[in-house]
């Protein structure tokens, strides 16, 4: 069995520092990488305000570009995943079937006694399997 990595990507410097750290530790482990951006329809008063396979396209392409600036020639089979729903959500449910799950967080943040963001906080605390929180420093 192939060893499964997940990894957030929503675009941020600290999605893309996960990305490149998920891909050098399925190479060390001859495995595979899913990048996964999740996104949802925004909640408005009056229905069809949206048409959800253009959201849905848009998030397609935003993902495959995304990864393809990241990293245009993995060394090791990388797939995306687009997910609609609640990005806490989709990480933890794409866990069940993963080895390793891999965010990119911030850090600190400003507001005291908070060091997560709430969806690797919430990924962190509900994931299937081991969870790798991966900060970007100044010097990145």
């Amino acid at each position: 069995m192939t060893y499964q990595i997940v990894a957030g990507v929503d675009g941020s410097k600290h999605s893309r520092a996960a990305l490149l750290w998920s891909l050098a530790e399925a190479q060390d482990h001859s495995g595979e990488v899913t990048a996964l951006f999740a996104w949802q329809v925004p909640f408005l008063s009056f229905p069809g305000a949206f048409d959800r396979e253009e959201l849905e396209k848009t998030a397609k392409d935003f993902l495959v570009e995304t990864v393809s600036e990241i990293v245009p020639v993995p060394a090791v089979p990388l797939r995306t995943i687009v997910a609609e729903g609640d990005p806490t959500e989709s990480l933890v449910e794409a866990s069940k079937s993963a080895d390793l799950l891999v965010l990119g967080i911030r850090g600190r943040s400003p507001f005291t006694g908070l060091l997560l963001g709430s969806v690797s906080q919430g990924a962190a605390a509900t994931a299937h399997c081991p969870v790798v929180l991966v900060k970007v420093t100044d010097q990145d």
